[in-house]
């Protein structure tokens, strides 16, 4: 039977008289690897090329064949490493395939933790109760009864009823003062326009009659207790009762509703 490696190292160096201490000084190799090579327990050693190493450092001063010793350690070591290889690789895919696994839950974790955080989100927005819509009043805001500008011209009327109690509308010879009124028609109302404006008239118990006045125009209205007017713009009109000059009743383009002249 031959000899292993390890055998063959261990004669030499005591054939040469050397202990391990010396034989580690000598190739500067710690005494418990050259220990590990003459065992053959490869387990001990580094990786293969280190090894490898240490093997030719010892054949050289033992005076052996430096690749005999190499090739006898191809032979004996080249299985162990082979399969330490063989190892480390099916270790290194166990940890890797652990690592993937991990990574892997953490995400499954990850999705279901979202999944349900979605889920509870839609469900408490499905237990809350909608705000009941505002109440909307079924009446109408009411809208101011001032009537719409006529058309322009020199002279516009717009009149419910007849003017049987104006007399000679829009006439500029209408005397404005010192009007003494008759028997039957104890109230006479003149309104002279110095601006545009929009009047409105109720005489006594009559209807309403409206008129629009340009610059210049004078009306007369005749009753027998009551007059109620109503000005679009106060500041644009003069207005007289029996001849006296009464007001004013406000600024240009107020509105001053329902003015009484009453016996």
């Amino acid at each position: 039977m031959s000899e292993s490696l390890g055998e063959s190292l261990q004669r030499a160096r005591e054939a040469k008289g050397l202990t391990l201490d010396e034989a580690s000084a000598r190739t500067r190799i710690l005494p418990h690897y050259l220990k590990a090579v003459e065992d053959n327990n490869y387990a001990k050693l580094p990786d293969e090329v280190f090894a490898k190493g240490f093997v030719r450092s010892y054949a050289r001063i033992l005076a052996l064949d430096e690749a005999t010793v190499i090739r006898q350690f191809d032979e004996s070591g080249g299985q162990f490493y082979a399969k330490r290889n063989e190892r480390e690789s099916l270790k290194q895919k166990l940890e890797e395939e652990a690592r993937q696994k991990k990574v892997n839950r953490n995400i499954v974790v990850g999705m279901v933790g979202t999944v349900v955080l979605i889920l509870f989100v839609l469900m408490g927005r499905g237990h809350e109760r909608p705000e009941p819509p505002m109440p909307v009043s079924a009446t109408p805001a009411p809208v101011p009864a001032l009537p719409a500008p006529a058309p322009d011209g020199d002279q516009a009327v717009r009149s419910l009823v007849g003017q049987s109690e104006v007399e000679r509308n829009f006439s500029g010879a209408l005397p404005l003062e010192g009007v003494i009124p008759d028997g039957k028609k104890k109230l006479i109302l003149d309104i002279e326009a110095m601006e545009r404006c929009w009047v409105q008239v109720q005489v006594d118990q009559a209807p309403i009659q409206e008129v629009l006045l340009n610059p210049g125009d004078r009306t007369r209205w005749k009753a027998q207790e009551r007059v109620i007017l109503t000005l679009g713009s106060a500041g644009a009109v003069r207005v007289f009762l029996n001849g006296k000059l009464k007001g004013p009743f406000g600024g240009r383009g107020q509105v001053v509703r329902e003015i009484v002249f009453a016996l």
